[in-house]
């Protein structure tokens, strides 16, 4: 009798880890698929380790001038650097740097009085400017001539602009 309980200990253990052995695999295919097809959407280059977001879009590379101030400018660089301009002011100048971030992740209260729900399959860029002032926009439009954004964490006003270079 002791062997047939023996026996049926091992047959159980073999049947349990084969199972788990298969589980496992299935689980590694699906994130396997996962994450093919999430790098088929997005640019390896451009992802975050910390969310697997665009840090940046390289669309919006380049220096946009201001529809409604036609001496303001800001730069957007592919290192995420951003820098504001206004001629005629070199004091005026500020630089920063700019990234894409999940909303839901930001701390709270950082989006102003803005339901973080509302800003859902929106794209955000938080600015972070050498003075210490944090910023986020969202981007209204963009093409290859025109970018407008909203300040949400400040006044709420949009900003639109024409590609310079």
């Amino acid at each position: 009798m002791n062997n047939k309980v023996l026996i049926a200990i091992v047959a159980l253990l073999l049947l349990g880890g084969g199972y788990w052995f298969y589980i496992d695999s299935q689980n590694e295919a699906t994130e396997n698929v996962r994450l093919a097809e999430g790098s088929a959407a997005q640019d390896p280059s451009t992802l975050s380790d910390a969310n697997m977001m665009p840090t940046n879009n390289p669309a919006m590379n380049g220096t946009w001038k201001s529809k409604e101030d036609a001496k303001f400018s800001r730069e957007f660089t592919a290192d995420g650097t951003v820098t504001d301009r206004y001629l005629g002011d070199a004091s005026a100048t500020l630089t920063g740097t700019y990234m894409i971030v999940d909303p839901l992740e930001e701390p709270t209260g950082a989006l102003g009085n803005v339901p973080v729900a509302s800003l859902t399959g929106m794209t955000v860029i938080k600015t972070t400017w050498s003075n210490g002032d944090i910023m986020y926009f969202t981007v209204l439009a963009l093409t290859d001539t025109e970018l407008q954004l909203s300040n949400i964490s400040g006044r709420g006003n949009t900003l639109a602009f024409t590609k310079v270079k």
